[in-house]
């Protein structure tokens, strides 16, 4: 089972996306918020797999409310539905850690597809998506290729956790943790968790 949260200040359009949702049997909705302040209240952050966010909404956009929740919630899966088209606005929700983006005029079909894909530590661009939007576009020879996990534990240690802390907030051994921290070591060519940080820092990985 796929548990959701959906954020968006349009309470019809919540309903819609309810509805859809609930034709799958593997997919449970277990709340919905009108803000980003109101999902940071009600929101179990400890069951909830994928969040559906709005990117232009009231007080807080769907921006700057993905790279908060990003960094408390490396663990959880972001996924933009918007109907903006603005190729800046696309460019900063990609860069914010969202882990697809969608159109809100995608189908059905589409709309429970990427929730799959994305369940499975994977990330994708609506096909709807205007076309001058691409990976490409943001692609750096210079940025290593990271796993999920390695992802995880990256974002957890920048929050300045030891690695015990790591372990426990991921439900993994401590020996996974250094695995994964050897590494990110050797990707990044470097020895020390602080210069690792750094590095990944300058080149936009975390913030």
């Amino acid at each position: 089972m796929i548990y959701l949260y959906l954020i968006d200040d349009h309470p019809l359009f919540i309903n819609g996306v309810k509805a859809v949702l609930e034709t799958d049997s593997s997919l449970a909705v277990l709340g919905s918020a009108n803000s980003c302040k109101e999902g940071f209240k009600n929101m179990n952050t400890d069951v909830v797999d994928i969040i559906l966010l709005d990117l232009l909404m009231p007080e807080v956009n769907g921006v700057t409310c993905a790279k908060s929740l990003k960094r408390l919630f490396p663990e959880i899966k972001l996924i933009a539905l918007t109907g903006e088209l603005d190729e800046n606005l696309l460019h900063d929700a990609w860069l914010s850690g969202m882990d697809a983006i969608l159109l809100k005029y995608c189908g059905r079909e589409e709309l429970i597809e990427t929730i799959k894909t994305v369940s499975q530590g994977n990330k994708i661009i609506g096909k709807n998506v205007p076309y001058f939007f691409s990976l490409e576009k943001n692609t750096r020879t210079d940025i290593p290729k990271l796993t999920r996990r390695e992802e995880d534990v990256l974002k957890l240690l920048a929050l300045d956790l030891s690695r015990r802390e790591v372990s426990d907030r991921l439900s993994i051994s401590t020996d996974a943790v250094n695995f994964h921290c050897k590494n990110l070591f050797r990707k990044f060519n470097k020895s020390k968790i602080t210069s690792l940080l750094t590095e990944a820092r300058r080149l936009s990985i975390i913030r």
